[in-house]
């Protein structure tokens, strides 16, 4: 049985160069009586797609419960309490391999109400934290349908390599922000949930790195 640690760490901030992780599946719909207090957990599964083995930690970048949530915590290679935001250790994950040992969990505070939540979990590289996958979890909890509705998946760019634009996927609005080699910020975009075309023929070809509403950095290469 998983071990739960309540002791406070300070959550680390990562730029990404690289990803050698990526989502394969995850639970969507947990079923809850949002008028009761429970505990509710949800899994994802994750690919190692390199051809190198990694440790991989995670940690959680954002979590802030205003009503359909009002604490919870996560299991990786021990099960951590809300005030905890970062792994201690790792899960070793072989080339191409997949591991389904993260689950989360919310406990529902009972208050009748019909609304969604937001949390934010950033699996990455213990040898290189700027290699990362990060995972946003929306949850929505009302008393009508009794249930509590999971939607996890990462935000998506493509294509990359881009030529005159690019497609970003995201779950809620975002800010995107594009830095040249140089760290100056060239272009910065308001997203909206779903699917958005960010036009590129102004950028001159070469690598750049962009984020998400300030979060992990990432590389997207311009080619015309």
């Amino acid at each position: 049985m998983k071990r739960l640690f309540l002791l406070l760490f300070a959550s680390v901030t990562t730029l990404t160069y690289g990803q050698s992780l990526t989502v394969v599946e995850q639970d969507t719909v947990v079923e809850i009586n949002s008028t009761a207090v429970a505990d509710y957990g949800f899994h994802i599964k994750i690919k190692n797609t390199s051809t190198e083995d990694l440790e991989i930690m995670v940690r959680r970048a954002y979590a802030n419960p205003t009503c359909a949530y009002d604490s919870g915590y996560f299991c990786w290679d021990y099960c951590y309490g809300a005030d905890i935001d970062n792994s201690i250790g790792h899960v070793a994950i072989d080339a191409g391999m997949e591991k389904n040992d993260f689950s989360g969990h919310v406990y529902s505070p009972s208050t009748s109400a019909s609304c969604s939540d937001s949390t934010r979990y950033v699996f990455y590289s213990g040898k290189n934290p700027n290699d990362s996958l990060s995972v946003w979890v929306t949850i929505s909890a009302g008393p009508t349908m009794g249930t509590l509705s999971l939607e996890v998946s990462e935000s998506r760019l493509y294509p990359n390599p881009a030529k005159n634009s690019t497609t970003i996927e995201v779950q809620r609005s975002s800010e995107l922000a594009i830095y040249n080699a140089l760290g100056a910020l060239v272009k910065r975009e308001s997203l909206l949930p779903g699917t958005n075309t960010v036009a590129l023929h102004d950028l001159s070809n070469g690598v750049y790195l962009y984020s998400l509403d300030g979060g992990t950095y990432k590389k997207l290469i311009v080619s015309h």
